[in-house]
């Protein structure tokens, strides 16, 4: 993550399922570019985070429980329990103080931190294999980004198995299907979870892993630089917050389970994730294009090491929103 003396933000952040929170409601909305932002401040005392700032070097400091967050001032990027989140709107400083955009905590910050428990139970995942058929995807030379996402999506169905989830798919062979038609046949096999496998293409030196998840309406995606937009609200924005939270546990896992770079969880309009009805997220898992990148994606032992943290990134997720039976 970029650092910049002065203007660098370290929190300590608390994740109390069973303590009782005051929300947002409460926080005075400051207007910044037309946009509603908080307190920092303010926020961490709802919360009940014990905040303290070094004005001489500009850095402020919340406690609580394990885990750690930090922030630039006028940049989109976060650092949350040591995976990078892209936010919506930057980090701001007016009047001395560090605001936060409302939109952000909605439905990024407090979705990743606070994750809501529910009865339901995480029990079908549909595993959707980029391309296929004549739509080969990204292409180094022979290598096909197609062949690659399905054999990843394969890897991943069988450790899924092994922990006792169903596997549902948009694809098994070298098929091709629409995009439109993908996340309809997610919702027909009564899939909790979408789950994209995906590689990508640029130039040679770029290189790394991200998560994508639905834009919130109203923001551009990530990018698109972020910042505010006229979008109107998807089918996959009722899932926005656990949206959110997959695409992170994701994001998460892969980072600390292998050495890869860190490009974030990201956000975009991805057709699949416009018409998820479930939460929904999209894996980006490496760029052929890059040298190092290609030999892992094409190495069978890094593969299954990919495919063992993206299942134990759903898992993460799946520990986080279920109540316990």
């Amino acid at each position: 993550m970029r650092t910049t003396a002065a203007c660098r933000f370290i929190l300590c952040l608390t994740v109390l399922a069973q303590t009782a929170r005051a929300g947002l409601g409460g926080l005075e909305r400051i207007t910044v570019s037309g946009s509603d932002y908080v307190r920092l401040g303010e926020w961490c005392e709802s919360e009940g985070l014990a905040l303290k700032w070094n004005r001489k070097e500009g850095a402020i400091e919340v406690s609580g429980a394990p885990g750690r967050m930090e922030l630039t001032v006028d940049s989109r990027k976060a650092e949350v329990g040591g995976a990078t989140v892209m936010l919506s709107m930057p980090v701001v400083n007016r009047g001395g103080a560090a605001l936060v955009s409302l939109g952000d905590l909605k439905t990024t910050l407090e979705p990743i931190l606070f994750p809501r428990k529910s009865g339901g139970r995480v029990k079908t995942i549909c595993l959707d294999p980029g391309h296929g058929g004549r739509d080969t995807g990204a292409e180094a030379g022979t290598n096909y980004e197609k062949k690659y996402t399905l054999l990843l999506a394969r890897e991943t169905a069988e450790l899924l198995r092994e922990e006792g989830l169903k596997v549902v798919w948009t694809r098994e062979g070298d098929e091709a299907v629409e995009l439109s038609e993908r996340p309809l046949r997610a919702a027909r096999q009564g899939a909790d979870l979408f789950v994209s496998l995906h590689y990508d293409s640029a130039e040679k030196e770029t290189r790394g892993v991200e998560v994508f998840c639905l834009t919130p309406a109203g923001a551009r995606s990530s990018n698109g630089g972020g910042g505010r937009s006229e979008q109107a609200a998807e089918t996959g924005n009722g899932q926005d917050e656990r949206n959110a939270l997959l695409a992170y546990e994701l994001q998460r896992s892969i980072i600390r389970g292998l050495p890869v770079e860190d490009r974030g969880m990201k956000r975009a309009r991805f057709e699949v994730l416009r018409e998820a009805r479930m939460p929904a997220a999209l894996v980006e898992g490496g760029f052929l294009s890059n040298p190092a990148d290609a030999r892992n994606i094409y190495d069978s032992a890094f593969r299954k090491r990919m495919a063992r943290a993206i299942v134990d990134g759903i898992l993460a997720y799946k520990r986080a929103v279920e109540k316990p039976e």
